[in-house]
């Protein structure tokens, strides 16, 4: 994995983990800081009532709290503060 941080934004790359192809949804996923634990709990729980599939519920995983989603297209998305 190649990985590339700083205060405004992440980027990182890397195979997927079942090997399969990369493709939309497999190997792909999005993030947004949304400033607020709060805010990641809203934003994970509007996903949902929009008719998201959660990926992990809103918890702390390291240093950030964090929630994952697959929207409707089945990107995976990351709220986290």
């Amino acid at each position: 994995m190649s990985f590339w941080q700083c205060d405004e934004f992440a980027f990182a790359i890397a195979k997927p983990f079942d090997g399969a192809p990369a493709s939309n949804g497999n190997g792909t996923m999005i993030g947004f800081n949304v400033g607020s634990s709060d805010e990641v709990e809203r934003m994970h729980s509007k996903a949902i009532e929009l008719g998201g599939i959660c990926e992990g519920a809103p918890g702390h995983r390291g240093p950030k709290f964090s929630a994952y989603v697959r929207d409707l297209d089945k990107n995976k998305i990351v709220f986290s503060a």
